[in-house]
């Protein structure tokens, strides 16, 4: 599960007498959307994961054990608004601590205790300490996962957190973490959906917030309103990592599923062209369990394309053979798999690199330099020879066919 990140510590730095600028924190691997859930994925305030076991987060079927997340049509703003104040020394003491002790990975349960009663005291002086407040909510959310689960202890802590996340949207904070982190615990569909739009409202570039209200539109059958809040999510989300395209392909895959066949269409173009940077052989794998069929019966883009890299990932069981007889010192017989393979579809170029790694291996530079040229007199693609060229050992380089390499050379130099 998923929760998105906004920049805590470096913004206490900042805060001022109104709340900072936040900018979206690319995780380290790309947080994607998904549909609504009871509990929406978490990943703290100051960068923490809550995803995954119980010791760490919601788990499936732990809802009924859990006490209930806000819901409801209650307004988003029931007292006159707070203005954050600047962050006092305590609490950017307070928030070190926090982040040191606090995040789901790494969780350190002393020091994280020692956080919290630090928070605490923090806000009890200065209720107006923003930062304070949503580190604090964050902790104690992780700290409930740390307690069995359906444990009375976890259903308090996990309580009280979504109580402190309450108290922040009842005051009208200008700031759109509160916002976004309770829109993420509550069950309710309408009330995720102002809670985001309220997200988006105060920090209009928030991806996450895009995509999960795109799902949310799309369960409620505004399939326009959902396919314009997806392609926003992709405008702002500059990774696309596979697996951020993946859970990108899923939404699209959802709209075919419902008979939207050209809003996909819109989706996997976008998705295609964001995926540009990756290699042709990534791509292939992104979209490998598309079904093409219903996209090129409408002379879709992106299926054309798809169509013609599918050989590029094809499967290529000699290759793993050969890497398991390389393993097994059998270089010899690695390279007769990796020779017929490239008999079988001379396309992939993972049997080339491979030939040419066992070929440099053995002292063999002049077959390492022939399975290269082999390789770049059947590849066309101009991206796809300079990203190899560039890798090439230059023992292999200096191998090859003079005339081959300066023309590769004056290619890929502006590339």
């Amino acid at each position: 599960m998923r929760r998105y990140t906004f920049p805590l510590f470096a913004c206490s730095m900042l805060l001022a007498a109104a709340a900072c600028t936040h900018r979206p924190t690319p995780a380290p691997s790309r947080s994607s959307a998904s549909p609504p859930s009871a509990y929406g994925p978490t990943t703290g305030t100051g960068g923490s994961s809550t995803s995954g076991s119980s010791d760490s987060g919601p788990s499936p079927g732990d809802d009924s054990k859990s006490p209930p997340a806000p819901s409801g049509p209650a307004p988003l703003a029931q007292t006159p608004s707070l203005v954050p104040s600047p962050p006092s020394p305590a609490a950017r003491e307070a928030l070190q601590l926090f982040q040191v002790g606090c995040p789901a990975e790494g969780f350190d349960d002393i020091t994280c205790e020692k956080a919290v009663r630090q928070l605490e005291a923090v806000v009890r002086e200065d209720p107006r300490q923003l930062d304070a407040r949503l580190a604090l909510a964050d902790a104690v959310w992780n700290q409930a996962f740390r307690q069995p689960a359906g444990s009375a202890e976890r259903a308090q802590l996990r309580q009280r957190s979504l109580d402190l996340y309450q108290q922040l949207v009842s005051q009208d904070v200008p700031d759109a973490r509160p916002y976004y982190e309770l829109s993420v615990l509550t069950r309710d569909p309408d009330t995720r959906i102002r809670l985001l739009r309220r997200t988006l409202a105060l920090e209009p570039k928030h991806p996450e917030s895009h995509a999960d209200l795109a799902w949310l539109l799309l369960e409620q059958g505004k399939t326009d309103q959902a396919v314009r809040e997806y392609l926003t999510h992709l405008s702002l989300n500059p990774s696309r990592e596979r697996a951020n395209a993946l859970e990108d392909i899923r939404f699209a895959s959802r709209l075919g599923e419902l008979g939207h066949v050209r809003e996909a269409a819109r989706i996997y173009d976008a998705i295609w062209d964001a995926t540009r940077e990756e290699s042709r052989a990534e791509r292939c794998q992104i979209f490998k369990t598309v079904d093409l069929d219903p996209y090129e019966r409408i002379g879709a883009r992106f299926a054309k394309q798809v169509r013609e890299s599918r050989a590029y990932c094809s499967d290529m069981p000699r290759v793993e053979r050969a890497q398991e007889l390389e393993r097994q010192g059998q270089d010899e017989a690695a390279v007769k798999e990796l020779e017929r393979q490239i008999q079988e579809n001379p396309v992939p170029v993972e049997p080339y690199l491979a030939l040419e790694s066992i070929h440099q291996k053995q002292g063999r530079v002049a077959e390492a330099a022939a399975v290269m040229t082999r390789y770049f007199q059947q590849e066309k693609h101009p991206e796809e020879r300079c990203r190899h060229f560039r890798t090439l050992s230059p023992e292999t380089v200096r191998a090859m066919d003079p005339p081959l390499v300066q023309e590769l050379d004056r290619a890929c130099r502006g590339r």
